[in-house]
């Protein structure tokens, strides 16, 4: 085993840094911005908490991730004799940010009428969310000998397109001639070739977007001026007390949710993980996945309710020349703002819609390197897992649309004198099927990374030839269906028995089709057939 080579010397700073800290900063920084504005204006949390106990510890945890990232690559750098190596991203976990938000904090407080209780919830959900992340590192290993590179990342180019390429751009194209203006600038530099001798791309790129912002009325004077109203000194503090008790008992209502968005993330860092591979970087699954498991837990003692996770996007700073110290660089912003209180006062200064084209330009070196390094006789398998995580993007983008468009019927009967509860007027599959909306939709976008992975992987087992493999495909996408960790709209015992029925009767049909290829040429695997023919030569 290669030893550490403590002579070698890494950078601490590399010119792509920049790009890096930016682009990685604003993925996960604006995430908290909402959180803030929902714990304070639907929650009517008191600012002491907000700020002094919740973000303060959000940016602790990040930072914790974001320093191990830097350290872990520069002793990989050491270790492997690679100066260059790029450290992986990190950050606020996307979506299960969001879950954690609006399916655990606001129905918590909704229903109990306690905002602090909600936080105590949440704080409780992310612990029993920490330790499921520390068990997968024992047992990835085993999962991970069996599932194709191929088909890992076709689920990476699927996510990426929806949630970076698709989401950002829809959010950023809310102020057109800001997205328009940085986007085309950044990719002239980068596509171009173009080595600009002052700052660096991104700087240029999303200045320019600020500029424009500014100039065009985008950005507000006022809300800008408003936003030091939240400045002091927060320092993280243990939050042992919120641990246990009722609260606990509370977070176990939601073990269902918790375990099916704990394997969503496992999976998304996977991926990301494999996206380094494809880049000639390999970090290890176990250690990254115990780093990831144990910063959650150590942010939850400080009051943490938000998971923190390592981020796809290597390809892109990779090529942009980033190197090992920029997540520290992130994890101390993160850490500053956070801690003084100066959240508000980042994204009051600089639009959103000039910053999440650094998210578009990830996308899309994600999916370049995803195709350049997958065999074209894959390509099929790349396109189907691709599309099937946009599934989640569209349904989710339609219940969003159905929730404003009641609470714009609500407020136009009591505007009109009429006292009308909307929360009671269902809309169904059969009224969104009415509308164009196939109850297709609902049930792919259930765990969509997941069937991604699973349909990509029968693809390909079937271009191998490797019949057993199909049918070992198709029984775990059963078991999965079974539960509800794909298709169903819970997680429990028969959610989705159509599927359930149908994933286990392919997984059936191949065992007769593999007993079947002994006696039938045409059904053998291609390398048992050459194996043959090189016997007979």
């Amino acid at each position: 085993m290669l030893g550490e080579n403590k002579e070698l010397q890494i950078a601490w700073f590399k010119g792509g840094d920049v790009d890096a800290t930016i682009g990685v900063f604003f993925d996960g920084f604006t995430k908290i911005l909402v959180g803030v504005s929902i714990l304070s204006g639907v929650m009517a949390m008191p600012n002491d908490i907000i700020f002094g106990k919740i973000v303060s510890s959000i940016g602790f945890t990040a930072f914790l991730l974001l320093a191990f990232n830097t350290f872990y690559a520069r002793y990989l750098g050491r270790k492997l004799g690679n100066p260059e190596i790029t450290a992986m991203p990190a950050g606020v976990s996307g979506g299960t940010f969001f879950v954690w938000l609006f399916a655990i904090m606001m129905p918590t407080y909704f229903a109990s009428g306690d905002a602090l209780y909600a936080w105590k919830v949440a704080v409780n959900v992310n612990i029993l969310y920490s330790v499921i992340i520390i068990a997968f590192a024992f047992i990835i290993k085993f999962i991970m000998k069996h599932v194709p590179n191929q088909a890992m990342l076709g689920g990476v180019v699927g996510g990426s397109m929806a949630y970076l390429l698709i989401g950002a751009m829809g959010d950023g194209f809310a102020h057109p001639l800001v997205i328009l203006v940085t986007l085309f600038v950044l990719l002239f530099f980068n596509f171009g070739k173009i080595k600009p001798k002052f700052f660096s791309p991104a700087f240029i790129a999303v200045g320019l977007g600020t500029i424009v912002a500014w100039v065009t009325g985008v950005m507000k004077p006022e809300t800008f001026m408003a936003s030091f109203a939240t400045t002091g000194l927060y320092i993280p503090l243990p939050q042992i007390g919120l641990l246990g008790g009722e609260a606990f008992q509370g977070a176990l209502t939601f073990l269902p949710l918790i375990l099916a968005f704990a394997f969503s993330d496992v999976t998304a860092l996977l991926q990301g993980l494999e996206q380094a591979v494809q880049s000639g970087e390999k970090f290890d699954q176990k250690t990254s996945l115990l780093a990831t498991g144990l910063c959650n837990l150590i942010g939850t003692l400080f009051g943490n309710p938000f998971p923190v996770n390592m981020y796809w996007g290597h390809p892109a700073w990779k090529k942009a020349k980033a190197g090992a110290s920029y997540p520290l660089f992130t994890g101390a912003i993160y850490l500053i703002l956070c801690v003084t209180g100066l959240v508000a006062i980042a994204t009051s200064a600089i639009p959103s819609s000039a910053t999440l084209v650094l998210l578009v330009f990830v996308a899309i070196m994600t999916g370049a390197q995803a195709f350049e390094v997958v065999e074209k006789m894959y390509y099929p398998a790349m396109i189907v897992a691709t599309a099937i995580p946009i599934f989640e993007l569209i349904y989710g983008k339609v219940s969003n649309g159905i929730s404003a468009a009641s609470n714009a019927i609500g407020d136009a009967l009591t505007s009109g004198g009429i006292d009308f509860d909307v929360s009671s007027v269902a809309v169904n599959s059969t009224y969104l099927a009415k509308a164009g909306v196939a109850n297709g939709y609902f049930d792919m976008s259930k765990g969509s990374m997941l069937i991604a992975i699973i349909f990509a992987c029968v693809i390909i087992f079937m271009i191998d030839r490797k019949w057993i493999n199909v049918s070992v495909a198709f029984f775990v996408a059963s078991a999965c269906s079974f539960v509800g960790l794909i298709h169903g709209a819970n997680v429990e015992f028969d959610a989705a028995p159509v599927y359930t029925g149908t994933y286990l009767a392919f997984a059936v049909a191949f065992i007769i089709i593999k007993i079947l290829s002994r006696n039938m040429p045409g059904l053998k695997p291609e390398d048992e057939i050459r194996s043959v023919q090189e016997q007979v030569s």
